[in-house]
């Protein structure tokens, strides 16, 4: 009858909005996820003209597992939304942007070529570091990890019209090399040193609208971050070491289905940043 057929249909159109959402998360497993939820609703429908005693518990079944979907695609809750990175006009998605794009947007990538830890005055000049010039002559180990060493370590540094602005890191694959000009930005880091030489030469850095170059009071860093940011300065302290913002763009589901993302904003005195770090946790085969 047409109301059970309409029951049916809403049964299956609430399946297809709780697996839509699904597939636009960018994880590992999302596309077999939207089957677990759509598939027993469709199911059902295919099996009512033709129920016995058995379909009718098949259909119970099948109920059964939508509603374990459901609640499984609610507990984990929704995909975090990325963060972008603006450097004057030009923006940074982490696991979306690739180097290629990058230098397409007029920046340029130098390449570590011994230990590194010269001064900041002479990363460019010394010999520690080469300008790569995009022959897809650099690879990307397969495998994701982040670059821990400061900036004068770094086994990559982010340059624009000469500016050493930060380091950068790159994930190409899991199981496989990828040339750098493919791979995705993961990492960004500033230094007290490169945030300086920015503000200097009118270069701007900013975090989903914020203006990082200028004082980050905490009402102002709030409303900009809300639910994302999870520490902040003390009120009171004259430990500048304890100057500093957490935040973070994470789900229940501990990067197994999509990406996560987490960035740290060190202040002096004044409340002004003097390091940043923002960096990715992917989703992969493992």
């Amino acid at each position: 009858g047409l109301g059970e057929i309409l029951v049916y249909l809403s049964l299956i159109a609430i399946a297809g909005i709780f697996a839509f959402q699904t597939l636009n998360r960018g994880g590992v497993g999302n596309s077999i996820l939207a089957k677990m939820i759509l598939l027993p609703a469709l199911m059902a429908l295919f099996n009512a003209r033709k129920r016995t005693g058995k379909s009718l518990l098949a259909l119970l079944i099948t109920l059964m597992v939508f509603l374990v979907g459901v609640m499984f695609n609610l507990t984990i809750g929704l995909p975090p939304q990325a963060p972008v990175l603006q450097i004057n006009e030009s923006k940074i998605t982490l696991v979306e942007t690739k180097a290629s794009d990058l230098m397409e947007a007029g920046f340029d990538i130098y390449v570590r070529q011994g230990d590194g830890g010269s001064d900041y005055e002479t990363l460019l000049a010394d010999g520690s570091f080469q300008k790569y010039p995009g022959d897809k002559t650099v690879t990307i180990e397969k495998g994701f990890r982040l670059d821990s060493n400061a900036v004068p370590y770094a086994l990559y540094l982010l340059v624009k019209d000469g500016i050493v602005l930060g380091s950068i890191s790159f994930y190409g694959a899991e199981d496989q090399d990828v040339s750098l000009e493919d791979s995705k930005v993961i990492q960004v880091r500033f230094n007290k040193d490169s945030i300086e030489a920015a503000k200097k030469h009118s270069i701007t850095f900013k975090l989903d609208e914020l203006d990082l170059t200028k004082r980050l009071d905490l009402p102002l860093v709030q409303k900009t971050f809300k639910k994302h940011l999870w520490s902040i300065p003390p009120s009171h302290t004259s430990d500048v070491t304890q100057l500093w913002y957490g935040l973070k763009w994470s789900s229940n589901s501990d990067s197994l289905f999509w990406n996560e993302y987490y960035s740290l904003i060190r202040l002096d005195e004044n409340y002004l940043m003097t390091d940043f770090e923002l960096a990715a946790k992917i989703t992969r085969d493992e």
